[in-house]
């Protein structure tokens, strides 16, 4: 698979963005960008699929589950550190999503301890290809160290090979690197339990990811997968070797994960914040 990074001065400017590959990190000094409104790429109409967009009112059971995710019995990140998802722990109201980490004791058993919890939200739509898929969101406060992560992916199934996985946004290094966007792509095919890890990237953005609201989107049309931040292409990749990475129908995924390690415990409970999920097709 070939990977094509676009990181051209006028975005490095307006948002603060740089490869974590960079050995040049001489002028970090930008304005900050905040968007309160949707951005949708340029060079395409797009039009917003209600259906499968939402503002976080209420809470839409036709549009999603809070139910546990399917890996390790509901349980994301090596016991007794990881995270078990709960239910109660995903609030929506009031115009917001709120995914909490917590430290409580839950399902604990002696030969299994389980002293966090965590939300999630699966949507019950999928997306597939020629489509913009936007996510506004506030990543879990640093000194937390607890993973937020806005994905595309499913139970992996033979039927659904290669069964492809896009991270938009997971924050693996919370607590020492909240400035950190990292991307990957992973499949997962079947039969086996391992994943392919196609493309992995790391960028750093002047500012903390926690400390307000940014726009996180991916779009998936000609043989090809570009990603956004506040609006800005920060990264192109040709996925013509494996074209499922831009067609393949997929649910949204909205996450804590245990991937960060030890939890800061006096820093929970912790949220992550989502503002909207806005999905727009290709006219």
């Amino acid at each position: 698979m070939r990977k094509i990074i676009l990181l051209v001065p006028v975005l490095w400017v307006m948002t603060g963005l740089h490869s974590c590959k960079e050995e040049d990190s001489s002028s970090m000094t930008f304005e900050k960008n905040f968007p309160t409104e949707s951005i949708t790429p340029a060079g395409a109409d797009w039009e917003l699929d209600a259906a499968k967009s939402d503002d976080f009112d209420s809470f839409d059971s036709n549009k999603w589950s809070a139910e546990p995710l399917w890996y390790f019995g509901g349980v994301s990140g090596a016991l007794p550190t990881g995270f078990v998802y709960r239910p109660e722990n995903t609030e929506v109201s009031g115009g917001m999503a709120r995914l909490w980490a917590k430290k409580e004791d839950y399902q604990n058993v002696p030969s299994e301890p389980r002293h966090y919890t965590a939300g999630c939200l699966k949507s019950k739509f999928e997306v597939g290809g020629d489509s913009y898929i936007e996510v506004r969101a506030k990543m879990i406060k640093a000194p937390a160290n607890v993973c937020a992560a806005i994905w595309l992916g499913d139970d992996p199934v033979l039927e659904k090979n290669p069964n492809i996985e896009i991270d938009l946004q997971e924050t693996k290094w919370a607590a020492t690197k909240p400035h950190l966007l990292f991307t990957s792509l992973l499949s997962w095919p079947k039969p086996g339990n391992l994943n392919t890890e196609a493309i992995s990237t790391s960028y750093y953005s002047s500012w903390d990811l926690d400390e307000d609201f940014h726009l996180y989107g991916v779009e998936r049309r000609d043989g090809k997968l570009r990603f956004y931040f506040d609006g800005l292409m920060y990264r192109e990749s040709d996925v013509s070797a494996t074209p499922a990475f831009a067609t393949q129908l997929r649910p949204v995924i909205l996450s804590i994960e245990g991937h960060a390690g030890q939890p800061g415990d006096a820093d929970l409970p912790a949220d992550f914040q989502i503002d909207w999920v806005h999905i727009y097709n290709l006219k």
